[in-house]
């Protein structure tokens, strides 16, 4: 039996949860609305921007709203499809 010693980088294993950063730039008023709301649900305001966010990216509707207020070019749209519930993009 040999001690074995690490000498190199050590490995790190990959979260499966891990959350990617995004920090939005909010106007005055959208902010104290995040501050006024996150306060009643009692979670921190980056917690509800997260949600609120999810809730966007899974929202057909909302998704088909943004993409016609913006004028996305058609090569360039998301197509959301809903399978059993859950919201993919076509590829």
């Amino acid at each position: 039996m040999g001690i074995k010693f690490n000498l190199g980088k050590s490995e790190r294993k990959t979260r499966s949860d891990k959350k990617i950063r995004v920090n939005p730039s909010l106007d005055q008023e959208t902010h104290e609305k995040l501050d006024r709301l996150s306060i009643a649900c009692h979670i921190p305001k980056t917690q509800l921007a997260y949600e609120i966010i999810k809730i966007a990216v899974n929202n057909p509707s909302l998704i088909e709203y943004l993409q016609h207020k913006h004028n996305t070019y058609k090569y360039t749209r998301v197509v959301p499809i809903v399978h059993d519930g859950e919201v993919f993009y076509q590829d």
